[in-house]
């Protein structure tokens, strides 16, 4: 028998109609924040059909799973940033200046990766997707799981020492090296659903993670707080803010992020999110002292990885108006007398040249000089680029999207080489990305 519809499904449809009307409107916190009220409300959404669809839900009737879920989201997703130390293929771009909003908005956003994995895996299981899928049974002996372990360490190892060409195989990495240990010790295992003949969950995590990847892109494109991807070789063709190529990595990550979460189960007595396994040996109780030094170990890898990320990750931050050092402070606190108190108003009310010079007379300032600043802010919002790099750029000669259009990205490299030696300077892709997205202003304008 199909049950109601869940009020948290309703609340959660409702957010996201609203969240995305209110970002093209640029209101805050859905400007900033866009991404999280997105995935949050999908998720409750999504756990809302599936009630509707079997009468069992992860948010209804396992709930205290959902909420432990979260921490590990986000400690799975850590191990990936701290990867991304060496492997350098993505960075993030307007984050708020505040540490505590950063942070907080770190976790919050990590802490969805899981639960929108499982929860659309679910679904398409609850839709009957594959559930006639069989393929022959594969006996892998234990002499063979152990040549998986070590593919798994080669494939992780080889990623973070060489990662311009062997970047890709951090998304299957953990699968190799993680699942015979999920077989060996009695977890849930896909290795013995492939002797089983049923290939079942792996076809329903990979279709959850090319759902979930289109998904990731697609709000990632729209949010003003996003990253960036420079990964190699694949730099041209981008379907939003990923390379073509790079959807092929979001289905093997579905399947890594469900061996690592029953990798965690089996120091559970293999409990985990599933209807399957969520009561097993409910008898058996987690040691007060094993819980606390988990959570101190966790939080303690938070912080150290969060840390890196603003130190290593994070290319620009909200540019605020007191931060635009190239208009005097005096205008600074004029400007929100005349409804300009961003930068983002900065542009859109100097778009012709009519409003322009009708700015400049209320200002009392020449026109010359407001045009300078609307061309300083232009380079500082283009594609996140940020007061620090602008800074880079002006050293080098370049003060406006113009300017950076007609640049050659290789040259612009070296040029900011030789002028800043022993300085840490962009990336030779950030480079690139910050020429092409100035020619596709230029073209447009």
């Amino acid at each position: 028998m199909k049950k109601v519809f869940p009020l948290h499904g309703i609340f959660g449809i409702l957010i996201l109609i609203l969240s995305e009307i209110l970002l093209f409107k640029k209101v805050e916190p859905f400007y900033s924040w866009f991404y999280f009220f997105a995935w949050w409300s999908y998720i409750l959404t999504i756990d809302a059909i599936i009630y509707r669809l079997k009468g069992n839900s992860l948010i209804l009737n396992r709930t205290k799973e959902f909420f432990l879920m979260i921490p590990w989201s986000v400690f799975i997703w850590l191990i990936f940033e701290a990867a991304n130390l060496s492997l350098e293929n993505w960075y993030y771009i307007n984050l708020p200046n505040s540490v505590i909003e950063r942070w907080l908005g770190y976790a919050i956003a990590y802490g969805t990766v899981l639960p929108g994995l499982f929860e659309t895996t679910e679904l398409l299981e609850s839709l009957g997707l594959y559930k006639k899928s069989k393929v022959k049974k594969i006996v892998i002996s234990m002499e063979k799981h152990t040549v998986l372990i070590l593919l798994g360490v080669v494939c992780l190892v080889a990623s973070v020492l060489i990662p311009y060409y062997f970047f890709s195989l951090i998304w299957v990495g953990f699968i190799f090296l993680l699942e015979p240990f999920n077989y060996r010790f009695g977890g849930r295992s896909l290795l013995k659903d492939l002797e089983e003949g049923n290939p079942r969950k792996i076809y329903l995590l990979l279709m959850a993670g090319l759902i979930c990847g289109l998904l990731w892109e697609f709000w990632n494109f729209w949010a003003r707080s996003k990253w960036i991807y420079t990964v190699p070789f694949f730099e041209e063709l981008k379907g939003f803010e990923m390379p073509v190529l790079g959807f092929l990595g979001f289905p093997p990550f579905a399947v890594q992020a469900y061996v690592m979460y029953n990798f965690i189960s089996l120091f559970r007595f293999q409990r985990g999110w599933e209807e399957s396994t969520y009561c097993l040996r409910l008898e058996k109780k987690t040691r007060v002292l094993t819980t606390v030094l988990t959570t101190i170990l966790m939080v303690s890898f938070f912080i150290l990885i969060f840390k890196l990320i603003d130190l290593k990750t994070v290319d620009s931050y909200e540019t605020r108006l007191s931060d635009a050092y190239w208009i005097d402070p005096p205008y600074q606190k004029e400007l929100p007398k005349v409804g300009i108190t961003s930068l983002d108003d900065l542009l859109s009310k100097t778009r012709d040249r009519k409003e322009r010079d009708e700015l400049a007379l209320r200002l009392l300032i020449p026109k010359e000089r407001l045009i300078q600043w609307v061309e300083k802010a232009q380079i500082v919002q283009l594609k996140g680029l940020g007061i620090d790099n602008l800074q880079l750029l002006e050293g080098v000669g370049i003060h406006s999207v113009s300017a950076l259009a007609d640049e050659d990205p290789e040259k612009l490299y070296g040029r900011m080489r030789e002028c800043y030696p022993g300085t840490p300077i962009p990336k030779k892709a950030k480079t690139k990305i910050w020429v092409k997205e100035a020619r596709k202003i230029v073209r447009s304008d």
